[in-house]
């Protein structure tokens, strides 16, 4: 039963997040969302939704002021989103790198789920020896 949970506030054209935020929240987890900082995402716990503000590329992220840095080490579970996923857990995202970069931060053993449209769902996907897998997919 996870109780710290990474997830990413979605873009109109990702799976929606924004319910499943709301309905961690309500059930007391502790929801953590990423924040862009130079060239690696950072964790936040997210307190007040009205905290939120667009950041890099369009998403939205905690203002500075309202950010509780949150280690890699403590989460229970990451969401990911991605463009396209493959069968076996790679992803293509935006191509800048940052949930590579994030995932290979967490413990190996923290489930990383990746939320995707049916038709986001591939059979196969290239990928380069620093792309990091998810454990299990989920489509809508």
């Amino acid at each position: 039963n996870a109780k710290t949970v990474v997830c990413y506030v979605s873009l109109p054209y990702e799976v929606e997040t924004w319910q499943l935020i709301e309905q961690m929240r309500t059930e007391r987890k502790r929801v953590v969302v990423p924040v862009v900082q130079k060239d690696r995402l950072l964790l936040s716990e997210l307190r007040d939704p009205t905290d939120l503000a667009p950041g890099a590329f369009g998403v939205r992220e905690p203002l500075p002021r309202a950010r509780r840095l949150v280690s890699p080490n403590t989460v229970d579970l990451v969401l990911v989103p991605g463009l396209a996923f493959d069968r076996t857990g790679y992803r293509l995202g935006h191509g800048h790198g940052y949930f590579d970069r994030l995932l290979a931060r967490l413990p190996r053993a923290t489930p990383r789920v990746g939320l995707c449209f049916a038709f986001q769902l591939l059979d196969r996907l290239p990928h380069q020896p620093h792309d990091q897998t998810v454990h299990t997919v989920v489509s809508a």
